[in-house]
């Protein structure tokens, strides 16, 4: 009897250290927010989703695989959290497997694309809301199908021992549809100093192949963050765009001011002005706890040379202006 005792301890000890190895976590955001647009044509007011982050719901899971290797995995679900309804595509946000080592990370899969990770990193306001990313609102590479994600990626990391220097490369495979991505960001970060540069490529049939250059950067002191984004995109035979955004954010105990000045020029490929957009933004974040925070965003366009850029979702006529509010609550779990 003694000796399956043992036998049995020992399975379970076992056992443990194998689950102490392997971990899964289930996450989420929630963010609902009343909205307002008003533009010379009409306004238009609604509930809606992804104020100040995008509702999720997604899981991660890593195991230990010894010797410094790891292998990990992520999928995430994005939700209209106003009406409960999936976005087209279920897995729509990442969905990825990857190894990580002392080589740095390897992950394929739907990944995001260096080109965006530049644009969400260095805006005050990050990737959403009224006042955010007028620089990608104003280029054409928001019309691409991987202008955010890129879907059967190949994405490398390099390794933490790179530090203060990092490299971020991707290239993914079109298999017969629009949307192939390829590109490369580069970063410093040292002190209250962070920059990156990111050159990437967009193959779509409809307008041949886009280039982007991206840069950003950011500097901390204390309390006070200032943000700074230019890019610039080039199809050859289609339009260019150049865009460039300063921002800034001051953190007082649990609230946050922001604003931003931005604007974004388009051109014909034989060099015309078709459309020039300026916008200005203000906004705050109030964290009632670590997960919860109440938002406001606050921004106004001006279009001229043929522009028309409406605010959340309201219409505008070519070289008028459009305002728009966000007011709402998001919550991290």
């Amino acid at each position: 009897m003694i000796r399956p005792t043992l036998a049995g301890a020992a399975l379970l000890a076992l056992a443990g250290q194998t689950a102490a190895q392997s971990s899964v976590t289930m996450y989420g955001v929630m963010d609902t927010n009343l909205t307002y647009g008003q533009g010379s044509l009409n306004s238009r007011s609604a509930v809606g989703t992804g104020g100040l982050a995008g509702s999720r719901l997604g899981f991660r899971g890593t195991e230990d695989l010894g010797g410094g290797l790891k292998a990990h995995y992520v999928i995430e679900h994005g939700l209209n959290s106003d009406t409960g309804l999936p976005t087209p595509v279920f897995w729509n946000r990442q969905s990825y497997v990857g190894m990580s080592g002392a080589f740095g990370e390897l992950q394929l899969g739907r990944i995001y694309t260096p080109t965006f990770m530049v644009h969400a990193t260095y805006d005050a306001f990050g990737p959403q809301g009224v006042a955010a990313q007028q620089v990608l609102l104003g280029s054409m590479e928001l019309a691409q199908p991987a202008s955010i994600r890129a879907n059967n990626a190949i994405n490398y990391l390099s390794p933490a021992s790179l530090a203060p220097v990092t490299v971020h490369a991707m290239v993914s495979a079109g298999e017969g549809a629009a949307g192939k991505y390829s590109g490369v960001r580069v970063g410093y970060a040292a002190g209250g100093f962070a920059g990156d540069a990111a050159i990437g490529q967009y193959d779509d049939p409809a307008i041949g192949d886009l280039k982007a250059f991206t840069i950003g950067a950011r500097y901390r002191m204390g309390a006070f963050t200032v943000f700074g984004l230019v890019d610039r995109a080039n199809s050859g035979s289609s339009f260019d765009t150049r865009g460039v955004q300063l921002s800034a954010a001051y953190a007082m105990g649990a609230t946050t001011l922001k604003a931003s000045v931005a604007q974004s020029v388009r051109s014909s490929a034989a060099g015309v002005d078709a459309g020039t957009t300026r916008r200005i933004g203000v906004g705050a974040v109030h964290d009632l706890s670590k997960r919860t925070a109440l938002y406001t965003s606050l921004a106004h366009v001006s279009n001229s040379k043929g522009a028309a850029v409406g605010l959340n979702g309201a219409t505008t006529a070519a070289n008028k202006g459009s305002s728009g509010i966000d007011l709402g609550i998001r919550h991290v779990f």
